[in-house]
């Protein structure tokens, strides 16, 4: 059988000598200059999402303290106003041994001259 396919004789394949042209060192540059600029859009939009993302939280826990202040601010005026009611007054005073006068004491002596001064 004879060997069709495959010769018996050695190829030498010579190494092809191509110059390099300078245009395909402007285009290598242009893409990595693109894909650096594209990259970089990337990172910044995704930093902008990170920071939104967390300032949204921030605004969150703000929102839920001011929440609980203004609850507290809210027990605190219940708490003055029943503190503040004459009953209450009335019944601190009285714990702490405060008695309330009496309308006109007959111990007490007015003078005699009680008239008006003189208009002028």
């Amino acid at each position: 059988m004879t060997n069709r396919f495959y010769p018996e004789k050695q190829i030498r394949n010579t190494q092809v000598a191509r110059p390099v042209s300078g245009r395909i060192f402007v285009w290598l540059t242009v893409i990595a200059m693109a894909g650096a600029l594209l990259s970089c859009g990337f990172v910044i939009s995704a930093r902008q999402h990170f920071e939104a993302i967390s300032v949204g939280y921030q605004n969150e826990e703000l929102r839920r303290q001011a929440a609980q202040l203004e609850e507290k601010r809210r027990q605190l005026e219940l708490e003055y106003a029943r503190l503040a009611s004459p009953v209450e007054i009335e019944r601190r005073a009285q714990k702490a041994g405060l008695a309330q006068p009496q309308s006109q004491p007959a111990d007490i002596r007015r003078p005699a001259n009680t008239a008006t001064p003189p208009k002028r």
